[in-house]
């Protein structure tokens, strides 16, 4: 009897284990998070802090915080390019020192509403619509964009760094990145297979 019951612990023991093994397997990696420094761009829209994260349910969290408060309207332009703000990500290419692959981006309609999508670059053409971000506003400075792994193609790892545009100009001296080239942040996906 006393070995039959040792047996039993011994086998609850390891189904406790081996449960606690497939969570730790499918747990989220752990957030990236990258500062920036105050003022490196001649743009409104100076970029303070990035994160990026795998939530539980799969989808890509990006949050993105500007130094000083902002409204969809500040994305408008009265003449050239919309401003914007990014999450740059590649997912097959080596960065920085080739084009992101994908684009996830928070922009403003004609009547300043943000809008998120999710764009594929592609070489001599315009990006293409792969899917649509939820975009949210947790604070007066901080976009957040949620966003499946599907839309920019499931990759085992994802480099990625935050750019936002002001609007109306064309020029580098109005974009600003976090981290700073070449540096990206790194979140490991997939595990390689064995």
């Amino acid at each position: 009897m006393r070995r039959a019951t040792i047996l039993l612990a011994t086998l609850a023991l390891l189904g406790v284990l081996g449960v606690a093994a497939a969570l730790a397997a499918t747990a989220p990696p752990k957030p990236q998070v990258a500062t920036d420094a105050k003022g490196d761009v001649r743009s409104p829209l100076d970029i303070k802090r990035v994160s990026l994260s795998r939530s539980a349910d799969g989808r890509l969290r990006a949050s993105i915080t500007l130094t000083d408060p902002w409204d969809a309207k500040d994305l408008l332009a009265d003449s050239g390019p919309p401003g914007s703000v990014c999450l740059k990500a590649w997912t097959t290419t080596a960065p920085p020192d080739t084009t992101p692959d994908y684009l996830a981006c928070a922009t403003a309609d004609k009547d300043g509403e943000l809008r998120g999508s999710i764009l594929q670059e592609r070489a001599n053409k315009l990006p293409a619509r792969t899917g649509s971000a939820d975009v949210t506003r947790p604070s007066d400075a901080t976009v957040t964009l949620r966003f499946s792994q599907t839309a920019i193609g499931k990759p085992a790892t994802l480099y990625a760094a935050a750019e936002t545009t002001r609007p109306g100009c064309p020029r580098g001296s109005c974009i600003d990145l976090a981290p700073d080239a070449p540096k990206t942040l790194t979140l490991k996906l997939q595990e390689p297979a064995k």
